[in-house]
């Protein structure tokens, strides 16, 4: 594939981090990134909610392609702050899409399988949506605005994520690491066992877009896709898990099997993810592995609170 200039957008968070490293290290792309609040002098500082002066800050850049991850993607603030999450996840989105489709760009949107209720999976693409809490009703609109504004794009939609973090407490998944390890030593741990998760590597994630990226040079791809791990997990059996990495007594955890409090969550929203496995692109790693590597980085934070 020829060398393109590539655009980040989030790249300080959880997912864009490691899309950010894996193009930067696996491809001879020109690859930049944009951060906020956790910006660096490796990352260009932009509030992408600063919708007058968006379009002037891409035309300085001038990518060919924009990752566009940056979001709110804790259900709960967005119930919280639902004018912060449009802000930031539909009309900053709609003003990157308008931007990509007047300069020939092309724009992958990472959303999410929160567009769906999670009463009827596995989901395919083209599956109904019907999104049941503000997180996901903004990914869906944002999915919209950019179908609707930029014709050269891809949808990216994927599950609860976890990788390498810079605190626990960074990911959904990871903070239930903390929540173990700050528990007193004979203190019972209720953890949810109500929605079924499929928990999904960000490293596997940025692959997949590599591979979508390089496969755009042979076959143009367009549309929705969807990636997920392929392991079905609650929140208790992954800290499971977790406590057998961490060497803590598993007894102490106790599975709660009422919804969780909060915004509403779906039950099972597993995503169907043949259209890219026929398209010979895929990337899995067990939870059991990774999650284990993880953690052993933590290994100060683990002594510091046990």
């Amino acid at each position: 594939m020829q060398s393109k200039r590539i655009l980040v957008t989030g790249a300080s968070g959880l997912l864009g981090r490691q899309i950010f490293k894996t193009l930067k290290t696996r491809t001879s792309w020109t690859v930049q990134g944009t951060a906020y609040s956790r910006a660096s002098e490796k990352l260009l500082r932009f509030d992408l909610t600063d919708l007058q002066q968006l379009p002037a800050f891409l035309s300085s850049v001038a990518p060919d392609v924009i990752i566009h991850s940056a979001a709110e993607r804790r259900p709960d603030v967005s119930m919280r702050d639902p004018e912060g999450t449009q802000r930031l996840n539909v009309d900053a989105t709609a003003a990157i899409a308008g931007w990509a489709g007047g300069n020939n760009a092309q724009l992958l949107y990472i959303s999410s399988d929160y567009v769906f209720d999670g009463t009827n999976p596995p989901y395919q693409e083209d599956d109904d949506t019907h999104p049941i809490n503000d997180y996901g009703r903004s990914k869906l609109a944002g999915e919209r605005a950019v179908a609707a504004a930029c014709t050269d794009h891809i949808i990216l939609r994927v599950p609860i994520l976890y990788g390498s973090v810079e605190r626990l407490d960074e990911s959904s998944v990871t903070a239930i690491a903390a929540q173990l390890l700050e528990a007193a030593p004979t203190e019972s741990i209720k953890l949810e066992n109500w929605a079924v998760r499929y928990p999904t590597l960000t490293d596997d994630v940025a692959d997949i877009i590599r591979q979508l990226l390089h496969s755009v040079n042979h076959t143009h791809l367009h549309g929705i896709f969807h990636f997920s791990g392929e392991q079905a997990m609650t929140k208790y059996t992954m800290g499971m898990i977790m406590a057998e990495c961490l060497k803590l007594d598993q007894t102490r955890l106790i599975p709660d099997n009422n919804p969780p409090k909060g915004a509403p969550r779906p039950q099972n929203s597993q995503l169907d993810t043949s259209r890219l496995n026929k398209l010979q692109i895929r990337q899995q790693t067990l939870f059991e592995r990774s999650i284990a590597e993880i953690l052993e980085k933590h290994q100060s934070y683990s002594q510091s609170n046990l």
